[in-house]
């Protein structure tokens, strides 16, 4: 257990103290599972356990000895199968291996009190909403201020299993995918566009990955591709693309289109390009681009746009739960701005009569609806289009669920 618990803490003190992604922290392929579930687990249960812990410390400790204490606490608190006794002894021998001898005492009497459960939970509700979830209560707030207590229940309890949102490629046949699952007794499932819900790390799916044949998408990713609802021998405009999934997508649908990939930096094109040459895509044309800068040589030059803008990111929560680390509602007001300036110039490069995809996997109204009506009110003529959205919708809210994100994606039309 001491190796795990070693190698979590250097990991989760490059994404507390350096501000390191998840994902990049833990992308050695020698990274057990255990590590993994620790690492995971303290970034999913952090503000749980930094509620632990706050009752139990009276001023909060700094650095490695705090993240070895979330790191003990979130073992003592949610690992069943490893003894108290060993999780407190093995911290307090990391902390004498990482050079914080004189704090393994503190460790040692924390962790024994974690153990013996000497806290209390809150009473207020959206504070205890907070702690059983583990969710900032800002982040509370604004749910139940802009969704029904009845999605909110649905989004706060429902949790992502572990499966993978699988896509075919098109030009892959179905058939084959399935029989290569059922040879390799890989459990799956099928859902909407005839993806493929199962686990990612057999072998047999990495090396369809590797291939071509399947790439990683959610159903909410590709509904904003559907929304488009294109026709071949067009020119699509995909104005913030990297890391290329949604423009791949677009390019095997309609394969004698034009389809132009932005970003803003030369290697998030990079990664388009690779995207597109694994699935064998040979009709996506890369450009490097800002698209908050407007282009005239691009005006009313498109049939179709993408903006599939930046966002805060929201929806991917049960994903990547160290999104709330750096971020917080003001960082979505921030984002607003930068994502209208896309949109208008996104509009400028529709023909008439086109169509212009907006969409996000972010949660609250300020970067999604009222981003849109705040553009339909400057730039015109310009209105909603109800057609290629589930139930005929002219935008759509997408909560996050099984294997989904939580994504916004609205269709105008430039009339």
């Amino acid at each position: 257990m001491r190796k795990y618990i070693d190698v979590a803490l250097k990991i989760l003190n490059k994404i507390f103290d350096e501000g390191s992604y998840s994902n990049r922290a833990l992308s050695s392929d020698k990274t057990s599972d255990m590590t993994t579930k620790l690492v995971y687990g303290v970034l999913e249960r952090n503000i749980e356990i930094e509620w632990v812990l706050s009752c139990l410390v009276k001023k909060q400790p700094k650095g490695m000895v705090f993240t070895l204490l979330k790191v003990g606490t979130y073992a003592l608190l949610h690992l069943d199968n490893v003894p108290h006794f060993a999780i407190v002894s093995e911290c307090v021998e990391v902390a004498k291996s990482n050079g914080l001898k004189g704090q393994s005492g503190f460790v040692n009497a924390v962790l024994k009190r974690v153990s013996r459960r000497e806290f209390t939970l809150p009473k207020d509700e959206k504070q205890s909403l907070s702690v059983k979830y583990s969710l900032p209560t800002w982040f509370i707030d604004r749910l139940f201020a802009e969704y029904d207590k009845k999605d909110v229940e649905d989004l706060l309890d429902k949790g992502f299993n572990n499966y993978e949102s699988i896509r075919i490629n098109e030009k892959q046949s179905k058939e084959d995918v399935l029989k290569r699952l059922e040879d390799e007794h890989i459990e799956f499932t099928i859902g909407e566009y005839d993806t493929i819900m199962a686990p990612a790390d057999s072998k047999a799916v990495k090396d369809m990955f590797n291939s071509g044949w399947i790439t990683f998408q959610a159903v909410s990713s590709m509904k904003a591709v559907y929304a488009l609802g294109a026709i071949d021998n067009s020119k699509i405009l995909d104005l913030c693309s990297a890391p290329g999934g949604k423009a791949v997508l677009i390019g095997e649908l309609f394969p004698n289109s034009e389809v132009t990939a932005c970003d803003l930096h030369k290697h998030r094109i990079d990664l388009v390009d690779k995207y597109a040459k694994r699935m064998g895509v040979c009709n996506v044309v890369t450009t490097i681009n800002d698209g908050t800068k407007f282009r005239k040589d691009w005006v009313e030059k498109f049939d179709y746009v993408l903006v599939d803008a930046p966002c805060s990111c929201f929806g991917t929560f049960k994903k990547h739960p160290d999104v709330f680390l750096n971020r917080n509602y003001n960082h979505c007001i921030e984002l607003s701005k930068l994502q209208r300036k896309i949109l208008e110039n996104a509009i400028q490069y529709t023909k008439k009569g086109g169509i212009i995809v907006y969409s996000t996997c972010t949660l609250f109204d300020v970067e999604n609806i009222e981003v849109v009506n705040s553009v339909l009110n400057k730039v015109t003529p310009v209105n909603f289009q109800c057609d290629g959205l589930p139930n005929d919708k002219a935008y759509v809210r997408l909560l996050p669920k099984d294997c989904s994100d939580g994504f916004f994606i609205a269709r105008l039309k430039k009339i």
